[in-house]
Formats: C-alpha cells, structure tokens, sequence
C-alpha cells in the first residue's frame, strides 16, 4: 500500500503545475469548490460543492444551508445533485453568509421551496436525485416558476444530455442507472451513476405543501443515495450522501466504479462516525484523495484543523493511507485524473 502523508487546508500561495511530456499542454484537471458558511474554514453547516469538469459541465451537490439562487459564487449551474431531502441538505433556510460563528452559523428566512428549487429554477439546471425525489422537486420548481418542468432527456446507450439547457428538468436517478451530461460541442460528458447509501429520507413537514403532514410524520422521499461521477479528464469521484457502512462499499463502489476522490459525510450519530470513516478509507474504498465534509462542528481555525475534532482524528489516522483535503469555504481544489490534488502540499 502507498503510504503518504498529505493534508491539505489552507491556500498556498505556490501551485505547481503539471503538464503532459507528449504535448506540453497543460493536464486537464476538475475543480471543486466548496461552497461553506465562513470563507476560508469548513463549518457546522457546510455541504455544498461545486464541480466543474475541464469541459465547462459544472455540477452542484447539495447545497444546504450555505447557499441559494442569490449567491454570487455560483455563476452557471448545469447539473444537481440531492443525496435526500433532509433539511441540511435540500436546504430549509436561507443562508446568512459569514453570520453567526463557524459553530453555529446564522440562518436566514425559512424557504419552503427550497434552496435547492430555488438554485434550479433559476440556473435552468439538470435536477438528478434518488427515489420519489424528482417528483417533489418538480412540485417546488413548479411553485417558483408556474409551470411544471420537463422531464430530462436522454440519448443513446449513455442517457445522454446536453449542457447548458433552457430551461430546468428534473430526473430520477436509482442505484444501477447513470445519465451523462455533456457540454454542448463536446465530444464527452460527466457519467453520473446512483449507488446507494444507508440512512433515510424523510421530508421535514416545514417542507411539504398544504395540506401537508401530520405533528411528528416527515414526507415520503423514496430512498436516500450517493452518486459516482466520472469526470472527462479520468478522475471517478464517489461522493457518499449520509451514510453509514456497508459491504457493497468494497464489492460494487471499489472494485467496479474504483473511486480515486472520496467525498465523505462523516459527522457520527446521523452518519458515518470517524472510526467507521477511518475503516472505510484503509479497507473498503482506498482512494487517492478523500474530502472530509458534512462534520457537523467548527472542523478548523484559520484554515487549519483543530485538534480534538473528529475532523481531527480522521485525518491523524489515514493521512499515511490517502491524501485527507479539508474542503475549506471558497478555496478551489483542482484534481487530476488519478485523484490528486494537484498543486497542493
């Protein structure tokens, strides 16, 4: 096994660059950008990334509470992601940026229709969640926009669409499918394949409508899962949703799709814990890199790892086993095809 020892937090004011020895053109390389409460720090409430694919496909995964359609770090939004409906996730509040303390980030006005919607309706984006979800998220586009939004298309052997659209779609996306979104012009796309995950996905009764749910019952949201995205530069990155373990993680996610980035929801109590987390980098997954995101605690302090978190504790115990990239708020991360942060120490 590789052993090495890399965690990456803050920004360097270094970045190495790597080319290719045929052409000397530049590698081609996916960047991902955190989208946190708190500029500079990975907080209680961060969920949000931005992926954005050498060729201009960029993809939202979860956005949370941190951000809604009014954020300027957004720019173009062609593809989302929802792992489930849990609040924290599809987001039930408006985000308060840098208010309140990286422990205990602010929140805004509630949003019944959901940051989520709310970010779709707007950047005419590609909705893909699991289960019963994209019919629900059709209802709330519906409510912002007017009308409903048309089912996304799909083409050929790969489910193929194209980028940017129009208008806003919504599709269904179950463990064993896939859909590719590809740029327009381009000769290929981001496969984005369902796996499944162990947690649940109950709709908060804030965020059904009229007439709405009984005291103490969520709404029905199918199931919860985590996605496997194949970007066009090589890099296969399994983003976890909340989850707990299961054997499939080393039977199916490893050996089949071979993820070189882990982004990995580990909180405890609610998700994998950082012991669970722990076996899962050194024994199931064994990715190059991992992205320790949804902790649910103040993880750093000026960009560097606290010591006592459990943030901390993942990180002191694989960092000889996987390259740990803490995904700090606003900070751009660029990965090669082989999962390596590259220009990052």
């Amino acid at each position: 096994m590789r052993v090495r020892s890399l965690v990456v937090t803050v920004p360097l004011l270094l970045w190495v660059s790597y080319g290719t020895v045929a052409t000397g053109q530049p590698a081609a390389l996916v960047k991902v950008t955190p989208l946190g409460s708190h500029t500079g720090e990975l907080c209680r409430n961060d969920r949000a990334l931005l992926f954005e694919d050498p060729t201009g496909v960029r993809i939202l995964y979860d956005p949370g509470r941190t951000v809604d359609e009014t954020d300027g770090r957004l720019g173009d939004v062609h593809v989302m992601l929802l792992s489930h409906a849990h609040s924290d996730h599809i987001g039930d509040v408006r985000p308060s940026p840098g208010g309140g303390t990286c422990a205990a980030p602010a929140a805004g006005a509630a949003n019944p229709n959901t940051n989520f919607a709310a970010i779709a309706a707007l950047k005419n984006a590609a909705v893909l969640a699991p289960g019963e979800l994209s019919g629900y998220l059709s209802r709330k586009i519906q409510n912002i926009r007017g009308t409903a939004p048309a089912a996304c298309a799909e083409g050929g052997l790969d489910n193929i669409f194209d980028v940017p659209l129009p208008a806003p779609c919504t599709a269904s996306l179950r463990p064993g499918g896939s859909r590719t979104a590809r740029r327009g012009g381009a000769s290929s796309g981001v496969r984005i394949a369902a796996v499944q995950a162990i947690h649940s996905n109950g709709v908060s009764a804030s965020l059904v409508d009229a007439p709405g749910e009984a005291p103490g019952l969520s709404g029905y949201g199918g199931s919860e899962g985590g996605f496997v995205a194949t970007f066009t530069n090589g890099l296969v990155a399994y983003l976890t949703g909340d989850t707990g373990m299961f054997g499939d993680m080393e039977t199916i996610i490893s050996r089949y799709y071979h993820p070189s980035l882990v982004v990995l929801n580990m909180s405890d109590t609610v998700t994998l814990g950082p012991n669970e987390a722990i076996y899962m980098m050194k024994s199931l997954i064994r990715p190059r890199s991992v992205m320790p995101s949804h902790v649910n605690e103040q993880a750093t302090s000026g960009g560097a790892i606290r010591g006592g978190t459990r943030v901390d504790l993942f990180q002191l115990s694989v960092r000889d086993y996987v390259d740990v990239v803490v995904p700090v708020s606003d900070v751009t991360r660029s990965f090669d095809g082989s999962g390596r942060c590259v220009g990052c120490r």
